[in-house]
C-alpha cells in the first residue's frame, strides 16, 4: 500500500472519467512469477488502477533469512474455520512460509467468535508460541492478550487490524492490509461498466467484523464517483451461500429495481445469485470478493459478472515473514503496514490466473513471498 505514485484529487476524478478507456493494473503486486502479468491484466479488465490511498503502502516486508541454530514456534488464527477457504487459505500461506523457515507450526479456529478469537490468542500463548497471526474480529476485545505478548517477547502480526490512512495497529509489530478499498473501488468500477447508472444492491455481513463494515463504507464511496445509485444492503448473517441467499431475497423484496449486486465474499455472491434467479430476476449483476474455488466456479458459468481476488496465500506468508524478521531482528524497524491488494477477475482474463494451491506449492519448495 505504498508504491503506486499518489495521484491529486484532479487526476483520481479525470482516471475515473476514462475508466472505460483506461488499463487496469493489476493490485496483488506480488513479485511471484505465478501472478498473470500487468499486460495481460490490462488487457483483459480495462479497469483504471486504483487512485487511493492504499496505493502510498509498501507491499512486502523484508526478506527474511533463515538463521541457523533458531527454533521458533508461529500460531495462526483463522477468524472463521476450516469451511472458510479463503480464511484457511491465509494461514495455508503462514504455514507455507514458516515451514521453509523451519518454525513450529500450530493452526486455531476462531469461528467467527470473539470469545474463542480471545481464548485461542491466550492458549497460543500458553503453548510457548514465538509468533501469533490473526485477523481480529475486534480488535478492542484483545487488548489485555496482546500486553501480555509484548511482556512475553512474542510478535504479533495483524491482517485488517486498520483500514485508514492511520496504519499504526497499538499492540502489534506490523499489520497486513488486504487493501478493503481497492476491493470496493475495483468491484464498483466494474460495475460501472456492466450497470452505467445503475442501482446497485450490498451484500454484507451480519458479524460486527470492522473491516467489512468498513468495506460497505468504501463501496458508497466509490458508487458516488462512478454514478451508481446504492439503493440498500442486506447483511449474510451465516457468512455462508443460504445466509447471501436470504440476504438476496430480502433485497429482492424490498426494491423493485435493482442492476447489480456487490458482495463481499463469493458465498454471499452466489447465494444472491441463486435468490435473483428463482425470483425470475435474472440480468442482476453480481460480483463478490475472495476468489476462491467457488468464486472462480461461478464466474466460469456466468452466475457472478467478476470477482476480485485477494492475495490470501502472501498476506499470510507475509505475515509469518514480518514475524521472524521481528524474532531475527532483521529488517527493522518494519514498515507499520504493507498492503498484499487484490486483483480484477473477468471471464477475459480468467485463463491467465494461478491458483492458490500453486502458489503455495512455491513457497513451500522455499521460495519466500515477496
Amino acid at each position: 500500500m505504498n508504491r503506486i505514485s499518489r495521484r491529486t484529487v484532479g487526476v483520481a476524478t479525470t482516471v475515473l472519467g476514462l475508466v472505460a478507456a483506461a488499463s487496469f493494473l493489476v493490485a496483488s503486486g506480488s513479485a511471484r512469477t505465478s501472478t498473470p502479468s500487468v499486460a495481460a491484466a490490462a488487457a483483459a479488465a480495462q479497469v483504471a488502477p486504483y487512485p487511493g490511498f492504499e496505493s502510498k503502502y509498501p507491499k512486502a516486508f523484508p526478506v527474511p533469512k533463515r538463521v541457523a541454530g533458531k527454533s521458533y514456534t508461529i500460531g495462526c488464527q483463522n477468524p472463521v474455520g476450516a469451511g472458510n477457504e479463503t480464511t484457511k487459505t491465509f494461514c495455508d500461506g503462514v504455514k507455507a512460509e514458516a515451514g521453509a523457515l523451519k518454525m513450529r507450526y500450530i493452526g486455531l479456529e476462531d469461528g467467527l467468535s470473539l470469545d474463542k478469537q480471545v481464548s485461542n490468542f491466550n492458549q497460543l500463548l500458553a503453548q510457548g508460541a514465538n509468533a501469533i497471526v490473526l485477523y481480529p474480529l475486534a480488535p478492542d476485545a484483545l487488548r489485555a492478550s496482546l500486553a501480555k505478548a509484548k511482556k512475553q517477547g512474542v510478535a504479533v502480526i495483524g491482517l485488517n487490524v486498520t483500514f485508514t490512512k492511520s496504519a499504526k495497529a497499538p499492540g502489534y509489530n506490523a499489520q497486513v492490509w488486504e487493501g478493503r478499498d481497492t476491493e470496493a473501488y475495483l468491484s464498483v468500477a466494474q460495475m460501472a461498466k456492466l450497470v452505467p447508472h445503475g442501482n446497485v444492491a450490498v451484500i454484507g455481513i451480519g458479524a460486527p467484523v470492522p473491516a467489512i463494515k468498513y468495506l460497505a463504507q468504501r463501496y458508497r464511496f466509490w458508487a458516488k464517483k462512478f454514478g451508481l445509485k446504492i439503493v440498500g444492503e442486506s447483511d449474510n448473517a451465516t457468512d455462508d451461500i443460504p445466509g447471501g441467499n436470504k440476504a438476496m431475497a430480502g433485497l429482492l423484496g424490498k426494491y423493485s429495481k435493482i442492476d447489480g449486486v456487490l458482495a463481499y465474499n463469493d458465498e454471499s455472491a452466489v447465494g444472491g445469485y441463486t435468490a435473483a434467479r428463482s425470483a425470475g430476476r435474472s440480468s442482476i449483476k453480481f460480483i463478490g470478493i475472495n476468489g476462491s474455488s467457488l468464486g472462480l466456479s461461478a464466474l466460469k458459468a456466468g452466475h457472478v459478472s467478476a470477482i476480485v481476488q485477494v492475495d490470501a496465500v502472501n498476506q499470510g506468508a507475509q505475515a509469518a515473514g514480518a514475524a521472524y524478521d521481528v524474532l531475527t531482528k532483521q529488517g527493522l524497524p518494519l514498515p507499520n503496514v504493507i498492503v498484499r491488494g487484490p486483483r480484477l477477475i473477468t471471464k477475459a482474463n480468467i485463463g491467465s490466473v494461478s491458483s492458490w494451491s500453486k502458489e503455495l506449492a512455491q513457497i513451500k519448495s522455499g521460495k519466500l513471498s515477496h
